[in-house]
């Protein structure tokens, strides 16, 4: 009887123990990406390369202006654990198009926010498995979000404050 963990599982595991180098003290995450079962690129949320870290350096600078997590990145200098781990693909002349990105946290899971959504759209990864809140693993293709960010872009569209925009659906 083989105990192993799954390929999902064991990159999951990956990537929560790459989100233990995180300096951020509110939420830690760490990314892989995973191309024909080979790890390409790793990556963890915190403050860009050789700036002061934020939490260990300096106290959190959305706990000194009361920031609710998740609500803004107004005074957060942190890159996003997915949009390090495809800088660091890039650094590194690493394609990441048809990829794999692994997302995990040993706090409470989430999918991925809008804008990591978009980078990994545009970097061409091709799937995204991450831990939710109820630590269940979830898989998503990432094409799927384009819908979701066409429908997000009509309904911003149709709910702004300024009705006097010139674009190519008012013309």
């Amino acid at each position: 009887m083989d105990n192993r963990p799954s390929k999902i599982e064991a990159n999951l595991l990956i990537a929560r123990d790459i989100a233990l180098r995180s300096p951020c003290t509110r939420r830690k995450f760490g990314a892989i990406l995973e191309r024909d079962g080979c790890i390409i690129s790793t990556g963890y949320n915190g403050s860009s390369r050789g700036t002061r870290n934020c939490g260990i350096d300096c106290p959190c600078l959305k706990d000194l202006y009361k920031e609710e997590t998740m609500k803004s990145y107004d005074h957060c200098p942190a890159v996003h654990a997915e949009m390090n781990v495809i800088i660091n693909a890039a650094r590194n002349g690493t394609s990441t198009i048809g990829t794999t990105l692994y997302l995990n946290t040993p706090n409470n899971g989430d999918r991925p926010c809008f804008l990591c959504r978009r980078f990994m759209i545009q970097a061409g990864v091709k799937d995204c498995y991450y831990v939710n809140g109820d630590g269940k693993v979830v898989h998503e293709e990432v094409n799927s979000w384009i819908q979701l960010e066409n429908m997000w872009m009509i309904e911003q569209e149709t709910f702004a404050p300024a009705k006097n925009v010139k674009s190519s659906h008012n013309p």
